[in-house]
């Protein structure tokens, strides 16, 4: 749970892959830190210097003061974020890596507060569409995270896939060195490393002591993940990409080259390194305090919170019940669709009776599984093809680079099957895509995975976004189930544009939506309803599903609740939506128009964003 915006900036932005689908890396959005300028800008706007502005003026220089300001609290969310920093008045010179301690979250909730009173204190109708948009997206925010101010404890920053543990590498490993000030500002952010993961290490103690520190399983999972990183000592992941990297600036001399690989090795293992074996042991001294097993149901609060994930992460503010019935309609399509294509094509082209319901959805896999096996596809020809072939149902985009990288093997245990490492906002012209090689792809599965984190996916959105130059602040103001849902929503579409064989692609669509489904219904079920593994297993069981199979899902839902409906429940909300336009404009609906405005609107709740659409005439 943030405790803050700095806790969901654009974290790194990344989207990543997780078991749902892919996703954004963001900057880490790791930290809830104390932000003590917000008590700054209180003031400033309370006593106003005795120049008349209009109310949009006001607001605007509000909204960027806010930006800088979250900015200015993490180095690292600052270096992705933006690429100079002083075009924004952003001063970069304290390198600062953040706070995790629950008195820092609880400085962040008194900075939400303060934030919240400044934005009342604006007359809403005297400022335009866009920053009317800004302003309800800023409030919704705040409301939001002021709803969960009794539930600080019930944030998990370290899990095996999704932690901070996991992420912070990856992030370290790609941080760009523009000018040597980003050299030293890296080297500077490695020996803040301890004191981070010592603050992390005292939040795990206060959960720990509330009866709320993760499971034992999980907190073995961490350890592992720890131990893996740290194995390699001096070859370590972070010491051969950072000599790799100097080698490739070109104002250095050999010697500062030199100095530069012998500081980062010193500082890898006198902090990094150190820090990690230090948060081995704070979590193996705690690894058999957590009281539950199970899902957060069984905690206090544990529903409470659980619809405070809905609501942040999802950004969907209908009932549990109501998500739950809609998931269960959607499946049911999808299975019956199933039947139907295994029915036409896979019973010799003669009808006949389909699989039984309990075999049909184990048998999909597997017929998904068998298209032509990974051999000679090229992750760039697959991009450029997606994005050739999106032109007419989705607008141009200005032109930007990608390249596909693949996660170092230390890591790749451990991290999504494959995420897109977004660019800064003021150049965007760059992108990355990480694919994780354990993944085992086929054909079909890698062109709809690119198609999630690249066209017209996480890179598409990312940075047809910032093109459109939106307010700072709505940079901050990231919904995972808008960015997830939108590349859920454009994988699915991209099974429609596979050539090579139709009839897969049909099966593979159905049963992706379908999978997804299941997965979060019994995220639904694990944490909202206190499903037990007994319970899951025999559930799946009847679907075909082997018991390894339930146990791994299990426990991918268990320590991730919400997870999975960010991408879920978020494609079927950008469903809803396009159905619904499609039935109000009949014969002059524009899916490309669709897109386009959906695009514009950037990253919102559905509430405000259905409402964006209710309010045009005609598209």
């Amino acid at each position: 749970m943030s405790s803050t915006l700095s806790s969901i900036l654009p974290q790194p932005r990344s989207h990543k892959k997780s078991s749902p689908a892919s996703g954004m890396l963001r900057p880490l959005f790791l930290l809830p830190v104390i932000i003590l300028s917000g008590l700054l800008i209180w003031f400033l706007y309370q006593n106003p210097p005795r120049i008349l502005l209009t109310e949009e003026q006001r607001f605007v220089k509000f909204t960027e003061e806010v930006f800088r300001s979250e900015m200015s609290s993490n180095t690292l969310n600052l270096h992705y974020t933006v690429s100079d920093p002083s075009a924004y008045s952003i001063d970069g010179d304290r390198i600062t890596i953040g706070n995790a301690s629950l008195s820092a979250r609880k400085n962040g909730y008194t900075a939400a507060e303060n934030y919240y009173n400044m934005l009342q204190s604006f007359d809403r109708s005297k400022l335009s569409a866009k920053r009317r948009l800004t302003y309800d997206a800023f409030s919704r925010y705040l409301e939001t995270e002021l709803s969960a101010a009794e539930l600080l404890l019930y944030d998990e920053p370290l899990s095996p896939t999704l932690g901070i543990q996991a992420q912070l590498p990856v992030l370290l490993a790609e941080y760009r060195f523009r000018t040597k000030g980003d050299i030293e500002d890296y080297l500077c952010l490695l020996s803040q490393v301890p004191d981070y993961f010592k603050s992390i290490l005292s939040y795990e103690q206060e959960k720990s002591r509330a009866g709320l520190f993760m499971n034992e399983e999980c907190a073995l999972e961490v350890i592992r993940q720890c131990r893996d990183f740290i194995a390699e000592g001096d070859d370590n992941y972070l010491s051969t990409i950072f000599n790799e990297k100097i080698d490739a600036v070109k104002n250095l001399t050999v010697d500062e080259k030199t100095a530069y690989k012998t500081r980062n090795q010193s500082l890898l293992n006198g902090y990094v390194i150190p820090a990690y074996q230090e948060l081995i042991s704070g979590i193996a001294s705690m690894e058999d305090s957590g009281v539950n097993e199970y899902g957060l149901y069984y905690l206090p609060k544990g529903q409470e919170y659980y619809r405070y994930l809905i609501k942040n992460m999802v950004g969907d503010d209908r009932t549990v019940e109501e998500i739950e019935e809609e998931i269960k309609n959607q499946m049911v399509d999808d299975f019956t669709a199933i039947q139907q294509i295994m029915k036409t094509y896979y019973s010799g082209g003669q009808g006949g009776n389909p699989d039984s319901v309990q075999n049909t959805a184990a048998r999909t896999i597997q017929t998904d599984s068998s298209v032509t096996a990974l051999s000679t596809d090229d992750p760039v020809t697959m991009l450029n093809d997606l994005r050739q072939k999106i032109t007419d149902d989705f607008p141009l985009l200005p032109s930007v680079s990608c390249q596909v990288k693949y996660v170092h093997p230390s890591l790749q245990q451990y991290l999504s099957p494959a995420f897109y490492l977004t660019s800064p906002i003021d150049d965007y012209a760059r992108n990355v895509i990480y694919i994780n090689p354990s993944g085992s792809y086929n054909s079909l599965e890698l062109y709809t995975t690119l198609a999630h984190e690249g066209y017209p996916g996480h890179l598409y959105q990312s940075v047809f976004f910032a093109s459109t130059e939106p307010d700072l602040l709505r940079y901050l103001l990231d919904i995972g189930g808008y960015t997830e849902g939108w590349a859920t929503y454009v994988e699915m579409y991209a099974y429609s544009l596979w050539e090579e064989d139709p009839v897969a692609a049909q099966l593979g669509q159905k049963n992706r939506s379908f999978t997804l489904g299941l997965a979060s219904l019994l995220d639904i079920g694990i944490h909202y309803r206190g499903y037990s593994p007994e319970q899951v297993t025999a559930f799946l069981e009847k679907l075909g599903f082997g018991s390894d199979t339930a146990d791994s899902l299990y426990q991918s839902i268990l320590q991730a609740p919400a997870n999975y409906l960010q991408y879920y429940v978020g494609y079927l909300n950008f469903s809803r939506l396009r159905t619904s336009m499609q039935q109000k404009l009949r014969d002059r609906f524009s899916l490309k128009e669709f897109h386009r405005l959906i695009l514009e609107a950037g990253p919102l709740p559905f509430s405000l964003l259905e409402g964006q659409m209710a309010e045009l005439p005609d598209i």
